[in-house]
């Protein structure tokens, strides 16, 4: 029985660190920031918003897109209001932009993004690229200028994504800084590796022409990482861009957070399952990094579950091969290792020191994130 926990246990160590090193690989190319080529350009884009009743929180995102430092007749701004109930509808025509109504057919993002596409195309034909943003975001007022620059040699472009409310609660700064960490050292890292970040469901930015080959599908309930595995396998690469910020307002309670947690997570569980079968068939004809690290990407659970599983080691070594042992010494050297990621991605990407003080609930934290991995397995059930 001893001799057989030693094996699973070691197995379990191996597999952490395995996964551990792979992260650490990817992440060394985001160290440094790469700068972006300085140009002058300014196309045009349409700037597609999907919403159900978000009166709340869309007053925000309003102000900031009055605020963006470029050209106003360069931008057709639309707000599809999906199925709303609330005053939305109202306030953004009062703000002065157009707001197309779905009070008919399915409701959720993807359809809400479908008729949007189409009512761009419809009312601006020579548009260059499409914006895709949440209502509940603020955009930082050069995000076009930044984002113009590069369209005209990308595709797909996926802005840094930050936290506007980071600071509200003690659950918001261990959101923040798990994001921030993330955004360096998965997204940037990836990016700047020749492979294919993550699309965010926001802050978005597809160019107009790849938009026909490659739509927008109006089923499922998470339409990003659908279209990141379509792009994956019609070989094509998301470009993460590190100075276009736009940043979204985190739940700030558990019953909220949970929520919105748990489709996302149900998400990935949703797309793994058909997912990797799907890649793993492309990599074995183009046999493509990018294919690969897809894979990885939706096999790897999140960092809270990677953690929960070392900290499991760290136990069953002290029961079952006891202090000073290889094990345990493997074991908690794989628990610095991890908090050394999170403290260099962290620093790297501007985290203020003060924010530090909220870690000492990370476990919590991490528990809680756990929970939602292993309860969302099934898949998600709602947009809302």
């Amino acid at each position: 029985m001893s001799a057989a926990m030693d094996a699973l246990l070691w197995l379990l160590l191996a597999m952490l660190w395995s996964a551990f090193l792979y992260q650490a690989l990817i992440a060394a190319f985001g160290l440094r920031v790469r700068p972006l080529p300085a140009t002058n350009n300014e196309l045009s884009f349409g700037i597609v918003v999907p919403a159900h009743n978000e009166e709340a929180v869309i007053e925000k995102l309003l102000v900031s897109m009055r605020e963006l430092d470029y050209p106003p007749e360069k931008l057709l701004v639309l707000i599809v209001a999906d199925h709303c109930t609330d005053a939305t509808p109202s306030l953004v025509r009062e703000a002065g932009y157009a707001c197309l109504e779905r009070n008919a057919g399915p409701r959720g993002k993807a359809p809400s993004l479908v008729e949007g596409i189409a009512w761009i195309a419809q009312h601006r034909p020579g548009i260059a690229a499409i914006a895709f943003f949440d209502a509940d975001n603020v955009v930082r007022a050069d995000f076009f200028r930044v984002m113009s620059g590069l369209v005209p040699e990308e595709s797909h472009l996926q802005a840094h994504v930050g936290i506007h409310n980071w600071n509200a609660t003690v659950f918001s700064r261990l959101n923040y800084i798990n994001a921030m960490v993330e955004n360096r050292f998965r997204e940037l890292a990836r990016s700047q590796a020749g492979l294919s970040c993550h699309l965010r469901g926001h802050g978005m930015v597809f160019r107009r022409d790849v938009l026909d080959d490659l739509a927008w599908q109006d089923g499922g309930l998470v339409e990003d990482d659908d279209m990141q595995l379509r792009l994956v396998i019609a070989g094509r690469r998301v470009v993460w861009v590190d100075k276009a910020r736009v940043y979204s307002v985190l739940p700030e309670t558990a019953a909220e957070a949970t929520a919105q947690r748990s489709r996302w997570a149900g998400g990935k569980s949703a797309i793994l399952r058909r997912g990797v079968a799907m890649l793993f068939r492309r990599w074995r004809k183009s046999k493509s990094p990018i294919v690969f690290d897809q894979i990885m990407l939706l096999l790897l659970p999140s960092h809270a579950v990677q953690l929960c599983l070392v900290f499991a080691a760290v136990f069953g070594a002290v029961l079952f091969a006891g202090p000073g042992s290889g094990m345990l010494w493997a074991s908690v050297s794989l628990v610095a290792a991890y908090f050394a990621y999170f403290l260099v991605g962290a620093v790297l990407n501007g985290v203020r020191l003060a924010t530090f003080m909220s870690l000492p609930l990370a476990p919590f934290f991490i528990l809680w994130r756990t929970w939602i991995y292993l309860r969302s397995l099934k898949g998600p059930t709602s947009w809302r």
